[in-house]
């Protein structure tokens, strides 16, 4: 079983919201029509929260039921194109196979529906709930086995400092996706696929100097990260418009292993150099590189190992308020008030999480306005452009902490956010067309009007080459004028050219070049 699928977007959600409906009423169920086919309605909504603002369920299972027997009837049809050679229908036939495994080994036939709710909590606070369904027994797929087992504690909040304000931790089974990769290639029939992946690992011991198995037997299967701000030190971030002082940031990389295969290579590698500052104690080895460059802020890199953990981070500093908030010495995050408050109601056992404070979307709330309002300082189209997006993002800064769960009955993700679904949804649905658009506009503008200057700029040469034969052919002097009608049997055709943008020729002497009245429409 795996965690909720992240691949779904906001732009997906409103297609499927268009489809399931929003903010459906409730009339007498009992008087409904019943379904003469078998759906995972109810054990999908049984999960979700009704009466919110955004409510949608979508039944899958008609269409991913028996999928790799429709893609096998795709298969006839593909191969039976009427050009197709033999080596095009074989490669046809070697991409269906592929396609047909996945999809067997995956488990995706196995979905029979998505639900998703959101309802408001508490001013500004929405509780979204986001549902993956299999039916009980099913799911045995690799796409629900790739994110984790059983839930279980979420260990990864054990380790953020009190100053995290962006953060994410997931199961992931690595040993299980290179497994996965070598039979999905080795069924592929492309030899090229599965030379390169029999050669991956001598390469990737060539360069590291590791071996390939000993590190997919050390890793432990979680990784993470976390970004933090630190408020007693501020570092200048140069913007359109001036620079924005922001809180010193620092980022830290967590990965679980079974062992210190990987620290040790780094350790042999950092060895060399006298600057770096070692440290073992009791349950902790901890290598510091000191930059001794001019950077603004604490930046040491560093990587630890301690308790199981590898750490790759920033500064020795963050590593150590990590430990200490692990070992209890701290409260860190899951101590702060504003943690307390987000997570209110939210599972404590999962298989991920991710978790943005309210500091960070202030942050990027605060470089999206400057970096906007210094478009829109600039004048013209860029700053009416600028103005009109600002307007569409303009709200409260966001923050949201979710916790994603495999149940046996699939993926269930349940969060609280400053955005429901149907801010997440709606929004991207409207801006990001209209983003696209105001990009795209100006400059679908500004290729027409080169292609127009291109094209007159090619008329006014040969207006020129006209000239140059009439004036030859009829014996002229450079200060001949010639009219139009004397240049048409020299175009080729009866007809005049003219500028495609409007603007008027003006032929001119033999010894001149031919312009035209529209500014930048003059040859050299």
């Amino acid at each position: 079983m795996k965690k909720k699928f992240t691949f779904l977007s906001p732009c997906t959600l409103v297609l499927l919201a268009s489809l399931a409906g929003l903010n459906c009423s409730f009339g007498d169920l009992a008087s409904s029509p019943k379904s003469a086919e078998r759906t995972s309605f109810a054990e999908v909504t049984a999960q979700l929260d009704p009466g919110g603002n955004f409510y949608a369920y979508l039944g899958t299972a008609q269409w991913l039921e028996h999928l790799s027997t429709k893609v096998e009837a795709w298969r006839t049809t593909a191969s039976g194109f009427p050009d197709a050679t033999p080596d095009i229908a074989t490669n046809i036939n070697k991409a269906f196979d592929i396609v047909n495994h996945l999809i067997k080994d995956s488990g995706v036939e196995d979905i029979t529906g998505l639900g998703l709710s959101s309802i408001e909590i508490e001013k500004g606070t929405f509780r979204n709930k986001m549902l993956l369904h299999h039916y009980a027994g099913t799911g045995t797929g690799f796409l629900w086995k790739l994110g984790g087992k059983e839930p279980h504690a979420l260990t990864g909040l054990d380790l953020l400092p009190a100053s995290t304000a962006l953060a994410g931790f997931s199961d992931l089974d690595l040993p299980l996706l290179w497994k996965v990769a070598q039979d999905e290639v080795g069924k592929s029939g492309f030899p090229e696929a599965q030379e390169f992946l029999t050669k991956l690992p001598a390469e990737f011991e060539k360069n590291t100097k590791l071996k390939w198995d000993a590190v997919l037997n050390s890793i432990g299967g979680e990784i993470g990260f976390a970004l933090t701000l630190n408020e007693s030190n501020t570092i200048p971030i140069p913007l359109p418009g001036g620079a924005l002082t922001i809180p010193e940031p620092g980022l830290l990389l967590v990965l679980k292993v079974n062992d210190d295969t990987i620290f040790n290579r780094i350790d042999q590698e950092l060895k060399a150099n006298p600057q770096v500052v070692s440290v073992e104690q009791p349950g902790l080895k901890m290598r510091t590189m000191p930059v001794p460059l001019p950077f603004v802020g604490m930046l040491r890199p560093t990587t630890a190992s301690s308790g199981g953990y590898l750490f790759i981070a920033s500064s020795d500093a963050l590593v150590n308020e990590a430990l200490a908030v692990k070992s209890g010495k701290s409260p860190g995050l899951k101590g702060t008030d504003e943690f307390k408050h987000i997570a209110k109601g939210i599972p404590d056992q999962g298989n991920q999480f991710t978790y943005m404070s309210e500091r960070f979307g202030r942050i990027m709330f605060q470089v999206q306005e400057q970096v906007m309002s210094g478009q829109m300082a600039q004048g013209g189209a860029q700053a009416a452009q600028a103005k009109w997006m600002q307007s569409l993002f303009h709200g409260r800064p966001a923050f949201a902490y979710s916790v994603g769960v495999n149940t046996p009955q699939g993926c269930l993700t349940i969060g609280n956010s400053s955005q429901s679904f149907a801010n997440m949804a709606l929004l991207p649905a409207v801006a990001v067309p209209a983003m696209l658009s105001a990009i795209a506009i100006p400059n679908f503008v500004k290729a027409r009007s080169t292609a127009q200057q291109n094209a007159c700029l090619n008329n006014l040469r040969m207006l020129d080459a006209a000239k140059q034969q009439w004036a030859l052919e009829k014996g002229k002097d450079s200060s001949s004028v010639p009219t139009a009608n004397d240049l048409k049997e020299y175009l080729g055709h009866d007809q005049m050219v003219v500028c495609p943008q409007g603007g008027t020729y003006t032929i001119g002497p033999v010894g001149e070049s031919p312009k035209c009245s529209i500014p930048g429409h003059r040859l050299p």
